[in-house]
Protein backbone atom coordinates (compact mmCIF):
# COMPACT_ATOMS: atom_id res chain seq x y z
CA UNK A 1 0.00 0.00 0.00
CA UNK A 2 2.51 2.74 1.39
CA UNK A 3 5.22 2.29 -1.14
CA UNK A 4 2.71 3.57 -3.93
CA UNK A 5 2.49 6.50 -1.37
CA UNK A 6 5.66 6.91 -0.77
CA UNK A 7 6.71 7.41 -4.30
CA UNK A 8 4.25 10.70 -4.50
CA UNK A 9 6.17 12.23 -1.41
CA UNK A 10 8.90 11.17 -2.90
CA UNK A 11 9.41 14.70 -4.34
CA UNK A 12 9.91 16.19 -0.71
CA UNK A 13 13.04 16.86 0.65
CA UNK A 14 11.45 15.86 4.13
CA UNK A 15 12.22 12.54 4.95
CA UNK A 16 9.78 12.71 8.00
CA UNK A 17 7.09 12.42 5.37
CA UNK A 18 8.20 9.19 4.45
CA UNK A 19 8.25 8.11 7.61
CA UNK A 20 4.93 8.89 8.74
CA UNK A 21 3.38 6.89 6.02
CA UNK A 22 6.10 3.80 6.67
CA UNK A 23 4.29 4.44 10.42
CA UNK A 24 0.62 4.84 9.15
CA UNK A 25 -0.08 1.70 9.21
CA UNK A 26 -0.04 1.33 13.24
CA UNK A 27 -3.06 3.34 13.47
CA UNK A 28 -5.20 1.28 11.81
CA UNK A 29 -6.66 -1.96 13.07
CA UNK A 30 -9.30 -4.07 11.71
CA UNK A 31 -11.71 -6.30 12.89
CA UNK A 32 -13.46 -6.88 9.46
CA UNK A 33 -14.40 -9.43 7.20
CA UNK A 34 -11.35 -9.64 4.33
CA UNK A 35 -13.16 -9.52 1.27
CA UNK A 36 -12.47 -7.15 -1.51
CA UNK A 37 -14.51 -4.36 -0.53
CA UNK A 38 -12.82 -4.51 2.89
CA UNK A 39 -9.51 -4.30 1.21
CA UNK A 40 -10.44 -1.03 -0.56
CA UNK A 41 -11.57 0.46 2.61
CA UNK A 42 -8.87 -0.37 4.12
CA UNK A 43 -6.26 1.36 1.44
CA UNK A 44 -8.74 4.30 0.94
CA UNK A 45 -8.75 4.66 4.85
CA UNK A 46 -5.01 5.01 4.85
CA UNK A 47 -4.93 7.67 2.42
CA UNK A 48 -7.15 9.84 4.89
CA UNK A 49 -5.09 8.51 7.88
CA UNK A 50 -1.83 9.95 5.84
CA UNK A 51 -3.80 13.01 5.81
CA UNK A 52 -4.78 13.34 9.48
CA UNK A 53 -1.05 12.22 10.02
CA UNK A 54 0.17 15.09 7.70
CA UNK A 55 -2.25 17.73 9.27
CA UNK A 56 -0.52 17.33 12.31
CA UNK A 57 2.94 17.29 11.41
CA UNK A 58 2.12 20.55 9.73
CA UNK A 59 0.83 22.26 12.87
CA UNK A 60 4.18 20.41 14.94
CA UNK A 61 1.52 18.02 17.32
CA UNK A 62 2.04 14.61 18.15
CA UNK A 63 -0.58 12.80 15.62
CA UNK A 64 -2.73 10.62 17.95
CA UNK A 65 -4.93 9.18 15.67
CA UNK A 66 -6.74 5.24 15.76
CA UNK A 67 -9.10 4.15 13.16
CA UNK A 68 -10.33 1.13 13.84
CA UNK A 69 -12.85 -1.31 11.42
CA UNK A 70 -15.80 -3.14 12.79
CA UNK A 71 -17.13 -6.37 10.78
CA UNK A 72 -19.07 -4.41 8.33
CA UNK A 73 -15.49 -2.74 7.17
CA UNK A 74 -16.45 -1.58 3.52
CA UNK A 75 -16.74 1.65 0.75
CA UNK A 76 -19.16 4.47 0.89
CA UNK A 77 -20.98 5.58 -2.15
CA UNK A 78 -20.79 8.77 -1.07
CA UNK A 79 -18.46 10.17 -3.75
CA UNK A 80 -17.06 13.34 -1.70
CA UNK A 81 -16.05 10.83 1.31
CA UNK A 82 -14.23 8.68 -1.22
CA UNK A 83 -12.44 10.67 -3.30
CA UNK A 84 -11.01 12.36 0.16
CA UNK A 85 -9.73 8.96 1.79
CA UNK A 86 -12.81 7.76 4.04
CA UNK A 87 -13.93 4.12 4.17
CA UNK A 88 -17.10 2.81 6.06
CA UNK A 89 -17.44 0.81 8.95
CA UNK A 90 -14.83 2.50 10.90
CA UNK A 91 -14.38 4.86 14.09
CA UNK A 92 -11.55 7.33 13.64
CA UNK A 93 -10.38 8.91 16.74
CA UNK A 94 -8.33 11.85 16.88
CA UNK A 95 -7.01 13.83 19.72
CA UNK A 96 -7.20 17.78 19.93
CA UNK A 97 -8.96 18.49 16.39
CA UNK A 98 -11.40 17.02 14.69
CA UNK A 99 -11.96 16.79 10.88
CA UNK A 100 -15.55 17.16 9.52
CA UNK A 101 -15.24 18.34 6.04
CA UNK A 102 -12.99 14.82 5.42
CA UNK A 103 -15.52 12.71 7.68
CA UNK A 104 -18.48 14.35 6.45
CA UNK A 105 -21.16 13.34 9.64
CA UNK A 106 -24.78 13.55 9.10
CA UNK A 107 -26.89 11.77 12.14
CA UNK A 108 -28.11 9.04 10.29
CA UNK A 109 -29.49 6.15 12.24
CA UNK A 110 -32.24 3.66 12.37
CA UNK A 111 -35.82 3.57 14.56
CA UNK A 112 -37.22 0.84 15.42
CA UNK A 113 -40.89 0.83 15.82
CA UNK A 114 -43.79 -1.43 17.61
CA UNK A 115 -47.12 -0.97 15.20
CA UNK A 116 -50.22 -1.97 16.90
CA UNK A 117 -52.69 -1.40 14.01
CA UNK A 118 -51.33 -1.82 10.53
CA UNK A 119 -52.70 0.36 8.01
CA UNK A 120 -53.58 -0.81 4.64
CA UNK A 121 -50.92 -0.56 2.10
CA UNK A 122 -53.18 2.05 -0.22
CA UNK A 123 -53.39 3.97 3.12
CA UNK A 124 -50.08 3.53 3.79
CA UNK A 125 -49.62 5.23 0.14
CA UNK A 126 -51.51 8.32 0.66
CA UNK A 127 -49.74 9.32 3.80
CA UNK A 128 -46.38 8.47 2.07
CA UNK A 129 -47.28 10.97 -0.82
CA UNK A 130 -48.51 13.75 1.70
CA UNK A 131 -44.89 13.52 3.86
CA UNK A 132 -43.15 13.12 0.08
CA UNK A 133 -44.51 16.48 -0.91
CA UNK A 134 -45.39 18.42 2.16
CA UNK A 135 -42.27 17.44 4.07
CA UNK A 136 -41.80 15.90 7.87
CA UNK A 137 -43.47 18.02 10.42
CA UNK A 138 -40.88 18.27 13.61
CA UNK A 139 -41.89 20.84 16.28
CA UNK A 140 -42.64 23.96 13.26
CA UNK A 141 -40.38 22.99 11.12
CA UNK A 142 -41.24 20.35 7.61
CA UNK A 143 -38.27 17.98 7.46
CA UNK A 144 -36.40 16.80 4.16
CA UNK A 145 -38.19 13.46 2.65
CA UNK A 146 -34.93 11.43 2.15
CA UNK A 147 -36.44 7.75 2.04
CA UNK A 148 -35.78 7.59 -1.47
CA UNK A 149 -32.18 8.23 -1.16
CA UNK A 150 -29.04 5.98 -1.24
CA UNK A 151 -29.68 3.02 1.14
CA UNK A 152 -32.47 4.88 2.98
CA UNK A 153 -35.55 2.86 3.48
CA UNK A 154 -38.87 1.86 5.77
CA UNK A 155 -39.20 -1.63 6.34
CA UNK A 156 -42.65 -3.12 7.88
CA UNK A 157 -41.25 -6.12 9.95
CA UNK A 158 -42.77 -9.23 11.86
CA UNK A 159 -41.46 -10.09 15.04
CA UNK A 160 -40.25 -14.04 14.46
CA UNK A 161 -38.57 -15.03 17.59
CA UNK A 162 -36.90 -14.05 20.59
CA UNK A 163 -34.04 -15.42 21.07
CA UNK A 164 -33.15 -18.05 23.68
CA UNK A 165 -32.10 -16.70 27.03
CA UNK A 166 -33.77 -13.54 26.26
CA UNK A 167 -37.45 -14.50 27.56
CA UNK A 168 -37.50 -11.41 29.59
CA UNK A 169 -38.91 -9.75 26.57
CA UNK A 170 -41.49 -11.44 25.54
CA UNK A 171 -43.45 -9.48 27.15
CA UNK A 172 -41.85 -6.47 26.01
CA UNK A 173 -41.42 -7.25 22.61
CA UNK A 174 -44.73 -9.02 21.62
CA UNK A 175 -45.21 -10.67 18.58
CA UNK A 176 -46.81 -8.72 15.38
CA UNK A 177 -46.07 -5.71 13.04
CA UNK A 178 -42.54 -3.18 13.68
CA UNK A 179 -41.14 -1.16 11.48
CA UNK A 180 -37.62 0.12 10.75
CA UNK A 181 -36.65 3.56 9.52
CA UNK A 182 -33.51 4.41 8.30
CA UNK A 183 -33.24 8.07 7.36
CA UNK A 184 -30.61 11.12 8.54
CA UNK A 185 -31.80 14.77 9.56
CA UNK A 186 -30.96 16.74 5.60
CA UNK A 187 -31.54 19.98 7.00
CA UNK A 188 -27.68 21.16 7.83
CA UNK A 189 -25.45 18.64 5.60
CA UNK A 190 -23.79 22.00 4.67
CA UNK A 191 -22.70 22.96 7.86
CA UNK A 192 -22.10 19.42 9.55
CA UNK A 193 -19.40 19.27 6.85
CA UNK A 194 -17.91 22.64 6.48
CA UNK A 195 -19.33 24.57 9.50
CA UNK A 196 -17.83 27.98 9.71
CA UNK A 197 -15.05 28.17 7.08
CA UNK A 198 -12.81 31.02 8.70
CA UNK A 199 -12.57 28.20 11.81
CA UNK A 200 -10.95 25.82 10.40
CA UNK A 201 -7.18 25.44 10.30
CA UNK A 202 -5.81 24.34 6.60
CA UNK A 203 -3.46 21.92 5.55
CA UNK A 204 -2.43 21.10 1.98
CA UNK A 205 -0.90 17.84 1.96
CA UNK A 206 0.29 15.56 -1.18
CA UNK A 207 -3.18 13.97 -1.36
CA UNK A 208 -5.32 16.90 -1.28
CA UNK A 209 -6.24 19.68 1.29
CA UNK A 210 -7.55 18.64 4.98
CA UNK A 211 -9.12 20.73 7.17
CA UNK A 212 -9.48 20.54 11.07
CA UNK A 213 -11.08 22.17 13.98
CA UNK A 214 -9.79 22.98 17.42
CA UNK A 215 -10.49 24.48 20.63
CA UNK A 216 -13.43 26.57 20.85
CA UNK A 217 -14.37 25.39 17.69
CA UNK A 218 -14.57 21.76 18.47
CA UNK A 219 -16.48 22.68 21.21
CA UNK A 220 -19.10 24.25 19.38
CA UNK A 221 -19.31 22.30 16.48
CA UNK A 222 -20.36 19.05 18.71
CA UNK A 223 -22.30 20.52 20.65
CA UNK A 224 -24.06 21.34 17.34
CA UNK A 225 -23.94 18.32 15.96
CA UNK A 226 -26.01 17.01 19.17
CA UNK A 227 -28.54 19.15 18.11
CA UNK A 228 -28.48 18.13 14.59
CA UNK A 229 -28.58 14.44 15.94
CA UNK A 230 -31.40 14.87 18.19
CA UNK A 231 -33.61 16.12 15.12
CA UNK A 232 -32.81 13.42 13.14
CA UNK A 233 -34.00 11.24 15.92
CA UNK A 234 -36.99 13.30 16.59
CA UNK A 235 -37.49 13.05 12.53
CA UNK A 236 -37.73 8.96 12.08
CA UNK A 237 -39.80 9.52 15.49
CA UNK A 238 -42.48 11.90 12.99
CA UNK A 239 -42.08 9.77 10.34
CA UNK A 240 -43.29 6.70 12.49
CA UNK A 241 -46.08 8.95 13.85
CA UNK A 242 -47.50 10.40 10.37
CA UNK A 243 -47.62 6.97 8.42
CA UNK A 244 -49.26 4.94 11.26
CA UNK A 245 -50.73 7.16 13.81
CA UNK A 246 -49.05 8.50 16.87
CA UNK A 247 -51.57 5.84 19.28
CA UNK A 248 -50.24 2.82 17.16
CA UNK A 249 -46.31 3.72 17.39
CA UNK A 250 -44.54 2.15 20.35
CA UNK A 251 -40.64 3.34 20.02
CA UNK A 252 -37.98 0.35 20.91
CA UNK A 253 -35.06 1.85 19.86
CA UNK A 254 -33.46 4.72 17.26
CA UNK A 255 -29.66 5.22 17.65
CA UNK A 256 -27.42 6.92 15.16
CA UNK A 257 -24.80 5.09 13.43
CA UNK A 258 -22.61 7.83 11.78
CA UNK A 259 -21.90 11.05 14.13
CA UNK A 260 -19.32 12.83 16.02
CA UNK A 261 -18.76 12.09 19.81
CA UNK A 262 -16.53 12.95 22.95
CA UNK A 263 -15.76 9.32 24.03
CA UNK A 264 -12.74 7.68 25.92
CA UNK A 265 -11.00 11.06 25.57
CA UNK A 266 -11.24 10.92 22.19
CA UNK A 267 -12.94 13.02 19.67
CA UNK A 268 -14.27 9.65 17.96
CA UNK A 269 -16.40 10.14 14.54
CA UNK A 270 -18.67 6.65 14.02
CA UNK A 271 -18.87 5.64 10.67
CA UNK A 272 -21.72 2.98 10.52
CA UNK A 273 -20.81 1.52 13.74
CA UNK A 274 -22.69 2.11 16.74
CA UNK A 275 -21.45 2.71 20.49
CA UNK A 276 -22.96 -0.41 21.78
CA UNK A 277 -23.43 1.55 25.23
CA UNK A 278 -26.04 3.91 24.46
CA UNK A 279 -29.37 3.71 25.36
CA UNK A 280 -32.20 4.94 23.64
CA UNK A 281 -36.12 4.24 22.73
CA UNK A 282 -38.38 3.64 25.96
CA UNK A 283 -36.36 0.86 27.75
CA UNK A 284 -32.81 1.78 29.73
CA UNK A 285 -31.23 -0.96 28.16
CA UNK A 286 -28.79 -0.84 25.15
CA UNK A 287 -30.54 -2.40 21.99
CA UNK A 288 -29.89 -2.17 18.49
CA UNK A 289 -30.93 -2.97 14.94
CA UNK A 290 -28.78 -5.11 12.50
CA UNK A 291 -30.31 -4.62 8.73
CA UNK A 292 -28.75 -6.17 5.57
CA UNK A 293 -31.01 -5.84 2.44
CA UNK A 294 -34.95 -6.43 1.51
CA UNK A 295 -34.68 -10.52 1.61
CA UNK A 296 -32.52 -10.96 4.97
CA UNK A 297 -33.84 -11.31 8.40
CA UNK A 298 -33.29 -8.07 10.94
CA UNK A 299 -31.90 -8.51 14.05
CA UNK A 300 -32.01 -6.86 17.14
CA UNK A 301 -28.52 -6.85 19.51
CA UNK A 302 -28.27 -5.77 23.05
CA UNK A 303 -25.39 -4.07 22.88
CA UNK A 304 -22.40 -4.96 25.16
CA UNK A 305 -18.76 -3.77 26.08
CA UNK A 306 -15.81 -4.51 23.61
CA UNK A 307 -13.36 -4.89 22.54
CA UNK A 308 -12.21 -7.62 24.87
CA UNK A 309 -8.27 -8.16 24.75
CA UNK A 310 -8.78 -11.71 24.34
CA UNK A 311 -10.04 -10.95 20.48
CA UNK A 312 -6.63 -9.02 19.39
CA UNK A 313 -4.22 -11.00 17.12
CA UNK A 314 -0.40 -10.71 18.83
CA UNK A 315 0.42 -7.98 16.42
CA UNK A 316 -2.56 -5.95 17.07
CA UNK A 317 -1.66 -6.17 21.25
CA UNK A 318 1.72 -5.30 20.41
CA UNK A 319 1.31 -2.43 18.06
CA UNK A 320 -1.58 -1.22 20.78
CA UNK A 321 0.99 -1.51 23.23
CA UNK A 322 3.53 0.40 21.58
CA UNK A 323 1.52 3.33 20.56
CA UNK A 324 -0.26 3.56 23.58
CA UNK A 325 -3.79 2.58 22.45
CA UNK A 326 -4.57 -0.01 24.64
CA UNK A 327 -7.18 1.72 26.86
CA UNK A 328 -8.82 3.39 23.53
CA UNK A 329 -9.40 0.05 21.92
CA UNK A 330 -10.97 -2.16 24.52
CA UNK A 331 -13.44 0.18 24.99
CA UNK A 332 -14.27 1.01 21.57
CA UNK A 333 -17.60 -0.48 20.66
CA UNK A 334 -17.79 -1.63 16.91
CA UNK A 335 -21.15 -3.04 16.95
CA UNK A 336 -22.14 -2.41 13.20
CA UNK A 337 -25.47 -1.52 11.65
CA UNK A 338 -25.69 -3.93 9.22
CA UNK A 339 -23.52 -5.31 6.31
CA UNK A 340 -22.04 -3.22 4.14
CA UNK A 341 -21.92 -3.01 0.58
CA UNK A 342 -20.06 -5.69 -1.49
CA UNK A 343 -18.35 -5.22 -4.27
CA UNK A 344 -19.71 -7.29 -7.31
CA UNK A 345 -16.27 -7.87 -8.76
CA UNK A 346 -13.78 -10.80 -8.98
CA UNK A 347 -11.21 -9.45 -8.54
CA UNK A 348 -8.52 -10.48 -5.20
CA UNK A 349 -6.11 -7.29 -4.55
CA UNK A 350 -6.00 -3.56 -4.37
CA UNK A 351 -3.40 -0.87 -5.14
CA UNK A 352 -3.83 2.62 -4.44
CA UNK A 353 -2.50 5.10 -7.50
CA UNK A 354 -2.27 8.61 -6.36
CA UNK A 355 -1.78 11.07 -9.28
CA UNK A 356 -2.07 15.04 -9.18
CA UNK A 357 -3.35 15.28 -5.44
CA UNK A 358 -6.12 12.49 -6.40
CA UNK A 359 -6.38 9.03 -5.55
CA UNK A 360 -7.55 6.17 -7.68
CA UNK A 361 -7.08 2.56 -6.84
CA UNK A 362 -6.58 -0.56 -8.82
CA UNK A 363 -8.36 -3.91 -9.28
CA UNK A 364 -5.93 -6.75 -9.30
CA UNK A 365 -5.49 -10.68 -9.52
CA UNK A 366 -9.12 -11.31 -11.79
CA UNK A 367 -9.17 -14.74 -13.59
CA UNK A 368 -8.60 -13.31 -16.66
CA UNK A 369 -6.16 -10.83 -15.69
CA UNK A 370 -7.67 -8.21 -16.27
CA UNK A 371 -7.38 -5.06 -14.20
CA UNK A 372 -10.16 -2.11 -13.15
CA UNK A 373 -9.00 1.40 -12.15
CA UNK A 374 -11.56 3.39 -10.53
CA UNK A 375 -12.32 6.78 -8.93
CA UNK A 376 -15.96 7.13 -9.15
CA UNK A 377 -17.44 5.01 -6.97
CA UNK A 378 -20.77 5.72 -7.64
CA UNK A 379 -20.44 3.77 -10.99
CA UNK A 380 -19.33 0.30 -9.57
CA UNK A 381 -21.76 -2.76 -9.50
CA UNK A 382 -22.29 -3.39 -5.91
CA UNK A 383 -24.49 -5.50 -3.45
CA UNK A 384 -24.63 -5.97 0.40
CA UNK A 385 -23.09 -8.49 2.60
CA UNK A 386 -25.41 -10.69 4.50
CA UNK A 387 -25.94 -11.58 7.83
CA UNK A 388 -24.28 -15.23 7.31
CA UNK A 389 -20.92 -12.80 6.63
CA UNK A 390 -21.33 -10.95 9.56
CA UNK A 391 -22.86 -12.00 12.08
CA UNK A 392 -20.47 -14.95 12.92
CA UNK A 393 -17.84 -12.32 13.54
CA UNK A 394 -20.13 -9.74 15.93
CA UNK A 395 -20.90 -12.84 17.65
CA UNK A 396 -17.57 -14.69 17.97
CA UNK A 397 -16.17 -11.57 18.90
CA UNK A 398 -18.85 -10.61 21.88
CA UNK A 399 -20.14 -7.25 20.45
CA UNK A 400 -23.84 -7.98 21.47
CA UNK A 401 -26.19 -10.76 22.01
CA UNK A 402 -28.64 -11.24 19.65
CA UNK A 403 -32.43 -10.59 21.47
CA UNK A 404 -34.84 -10.91 18.22
CA UNK A 405 -35.23 -11.65 14.82
CA UNK A 406 -37.82 -10.31 12.43
CA UNK A 407 -38.82 -10.87 8.96
CA UNK A 408 -38.86 -8.27 6.45
CA UNK A 409 -42.66 -8.25 4.67
CA UNK A 410 -42.65 -5.03 3.18
CA UNK A 411 -39.86 -2.72 2.21
CA UNK A 412 -40.16 0.96 1.18
CA UNK A 413 -37.56 2.85 -1.05
CA UNK A 414 -40.32 6.14 -1.83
Amino acid sequence: MFEVLKKVVSMSTDSVLTKLLEQARNELYSWATNDLTCQLAKEVMSIGLAKIKLFYQELGLDPRVIIVFGPDGSVTRNKARFNEGVGYGCVVATKDYIFPSLLHPNGCGFGLFQITDMPSLHELMKRLNNLKKDGVPIGEQRGKWDVWKSNHFIDILRLDKISQNYFQYEEWLSHGSYVLIHSSQQIETNRLSHWDSEKFTTVDTPFGTIEGLCDEALIEYLSFFQKVEEYSKRKRIAIANELFGEDNVRCITNPTHQGYYKENKYNVMRLGLYNSLNKTGERNVPLFPLAFNGYSFIYLYEGQPNLKKKYWTNNQHQRAKNMAHDDFLKQANILPHGGGYKLMYPFSRVRPVVFDKNNYFELLDAPMESRMIIQNIEALEYGYRGPTEILPLVDRLELGKRVARFVPVQVIKF
